[in-house]
């Protein structure tokens, strides 16, 4: 359903293009190396392998969105500085550490908005704080009518499907319904869904909690560092319009044509990379049963990396991602 709404809104596109022989180029010259996944076990991520982790992801996932900003929101955790997801990893495992429930639905559900800014605490307050907590307040009061008050409760219901897992999430709990309409066609992408699934998975090495046997369904978690990536990497095009308002840091509004369009083709590209990749003949020493997932770390990976011919990335206050 998502590869299909994505493809339908890049066949329409006006601000974003593919460049199809620049990705079939950047596809040749992948290393195998670069074709892998996380397993999560970093500083920032408690050690655990149970299902306190599984609570723990899905948690992370629910206010994993929009860190961007001047200055950019960053936390110290045992010393070290953190910002953007790394940092919101680390301040749920800080909570957890300084003895927050954070892990249990009726916890969320009654945090006040002074406890939560004590947990989020960093240099500057987080962008779309009320919002996160807003999230808390809806998926506390959930869990612990539907689900015994605990994340991992969900990942059963889900038997085995990552694809059911993201399912439940959206349906279940509103603020995963990561959906836009585009000329009046809703279109699903489903980010932090996904995400949750995929961190599982491979957190868990495809065992255990992370046992989907059909992860290889789920797309890429489009965002706004894949496509900068893929700017950079001459994959994605955007339009003299579009390039204006991402040099001049103009916020593009989600929702809005232009920012539909760079999440389409984000997902769409990962897409076509994915199978250009897993072609036969394509590049030796392929990973075997290639996934988007190997994909979007790839690339989320690199973006981690700043090097002075980086793009900016588009800015969008949104909850999505």
């Amino acid at each position: 359903m998502i590869l299909d709404g994505v493809r339908w809104v890049v066949g329409r596109s006006r601000h974003v293009q593919i460049d199809q022989e620049r990705l079939v180029r950047v596809c040749g010259e992948a290393e195998p190396s670069h074709l892998r996944l996380p397993d999560w076990r970093i500083p920032v991520v408690p050690p655990w392998r149970d299902e306190r982790l599984v609570d723990w992801i899905l948690l992370f996932t629910t206010i994993n969105f929009c860190y961007w900003g001047e200055p950019k929101w960053t936390i110290l955790f045992r010393g070290q500085p953190y910002d953007g997801a790394f940092g919101m990893m680390a301040a749920l495992t800080r909570a957890l550490e300084e003895g927050e429930a954070v892990l249990d639905g009726a916890y969320l559900g009654r945090m006040g908005a002074g406890g939560f800014r004590h947990i989020l605490r960093g240099n500057v307050p987080i962008p779309l704080e009320s919002e996160r907590l807003a999230i808390w307040h809806e998926v506390g009061p959930v869990l612990v009518r539907e689900f015994g008050g605990r994340w991992h409760q969900v990942v059963c219901s889900a038997a085995g499907s990552a694809v059911r897992l993201v399912k439940l999430l959206v349906e279940r709990f509103p603020s995963f319904d990561d959906v836009a309409t585009f000329e009046g066609r809703q279109v699903a992408f489903y980010k932090r869904a996904q995400l949750a699934a995929g961190m599982l998975y491979q957190a868990f090495g495809g065992r255990d909690w992370g046992a989907f046997d059909d992860f290889g369904h789920l797309t890429v978690y489009a965002d706004y560092k894949l496509p900068q990536v893929l700017r950079k990497l001459g994959i994605l095009l955007y339009d003299g319009e579009l390039t204006r308002w991402i040099e001049n840091k103009t916020p593009v509004p989600a929702g809005s044509r232009m920012e539909v369009e760079i999440r389409a083709a984000t997902v769409w590209a990962c897409e076509l990379v994915r199978q250009a990749i897993e072609a036969p003949g394509a590049s030796e020493g392929k990973v075997a049963s290639l996934t988007a997932a190997h994909v979007d770390y790839w690339l989320w990976e690199a973006g981690q990396h700043k090097s002075p011919d980086d793009l900016p990335y588009h800015r969008t206050l949104t909850t999505a991602y």
